[in-house]
C-alpha cells in the first residue's frame, strides 16, 4: 500500500508539472500523423490558405505547472495537431509568463489541415519570415541574446550562464540581458545552476540571431534556474519592453 501511495504521489507531482491541455476537436475523421511530421506554426494575422479546420486547443498553467516554457507548450500544441491528424497550428492567443514568478507561457489556437504542395511552401515562407534574422546580409557570425526579464520569483538571486564546460558568458540578473557574437558555430549547450541544473542546446549558425530566456523556478532550498530558447518574434517584444 505504501508503495502504490508514493506511486501516486509521484504521478500527482508529474501531472502538475505539465502544462493543462484542452481540445475542441470537430473534424475527427483524421488519422494520426507520425511523431517526426512537420507541423507549420502560424499567428492569428496569417491566411490558412483554404485550410480545413480541424478543432481548437487551449494549453495553459494547470497551478503546479513548473515545465511551460515558450518551446514546451509549442511543442505540445504540435502533438495535438499530429493527434488528429492537422499539419498546421495558427496561434490565436500567446499570453507570456505573469511577473509574479509563473515561468508559463498559456496559448489557445486551431488546428488545420493542408496538404497542397504549393500551400504548404507558402506557409513554410511566412513563418520563416517571422523569424528572419536582423543580422547584416553576409555576417560572418552569430548573435545569442540572453535575457532575464524582471520576476518576483528569485528577484534577488542572480545566476552564471555558462557556455559548453565552464566558460561564464552571462549573468543573468533580474531584469538584465546580453548578448554573445559566436564564431563557432554548431551544437553548444548554454547552462546554469544553483540547487539545480537546467541547459538548452542550440545549433548555431551562420548569419543567424537565437534568443534564450532566462527565469526562476521554485525549489526546495533556493529558485532554480529555467533556461528557454524563444522563436525571434517573440522573443524581441519582450527584449523591446525590457528597454522600456
Amino acid at each position: 500500500m505504501k508503495k502504490n501511495g508514493i506511486l501516486i504521489l509521484l504521478g500527482v507531482i508529474i501531472m502538475g508539472c505539465s502544462p493543462k491541455i484542452r481540445n475542441t476537436i470537430s473534424n475527427s475523421t483524421f488519422k494520426p500523423l507520425d511523431s517526426k511530421s512537420e507541423i507549420i506554426v502560424l499567428d492569428s494575422t496569417e491566411s490558412i490558405l483554404g485550410s480545413m479546420l480541424i478543432g481548437t486547443f487551449k494549453i495553459g498553467d494547470s497551478g503546479f505547472t513548473s515545465d511551460c516554457g515558450y518551446n514546451k507548450v509549442i511543442n505540445d500544441a504540435k502533438a495535438q495537431a499530429r493527434k488528429f491528424g492537422g499539419n498546421i497550428i495558427q496561434i490565436t492567443e500567446l499570453k507570456r509568463p505573469k511577473k509574479w514568478g509563473s515561468t508559463c507561457y498559456r496559448i489557445k489556437g486551431n488546428i488545420l489541415r493542408n496538404f497542397d504542395e504549393k500551400v504548404i511552401s507558402e506557409l513554410k515562407s511566412i513563418s520563416k519570415k517571422n523569424n528572419k534574422s536582423r543580422l547584416p546580409k553576409g555576417a560572418d557570425y552569430a548573435k545569442v541574446y540572453i535575457y532575464r526579464p524582471k520576476m518576483i520569483t528569485g528577484s534577488f538571486i542572480g545566476y552564471k550562464v555558462r557556455m559548453d564546460t565552464d566558460s561564464i558568458v552571462c549573468r543573468a540578473r533580474n531584469g538584465e540581458k546580453c548578448e554573445l557574437k559566436i564564431y563557432d558555430f554548431g551544437k553548444h549547450t548554454f547552462w546554469a545552476k544553483t540547487e539545480s541544473t537546467d541547459s538548452v542546446t542550440i545549433d548555431i549558425k551562420k548569419g543567424k540571431e537565437y534568443f534564450i530566456r532566462c527565469a526562476m523556478n521554485p525549489g526546495f532550498i533556493t529558485a532554480k534556474p529555467y533556461l528557454n530558447e524563444i522563436e525571434s518574434h517573440i522573443a524581441i517584444e519582450e527584449l523591446e519592453k525590457m528597454d522600456k
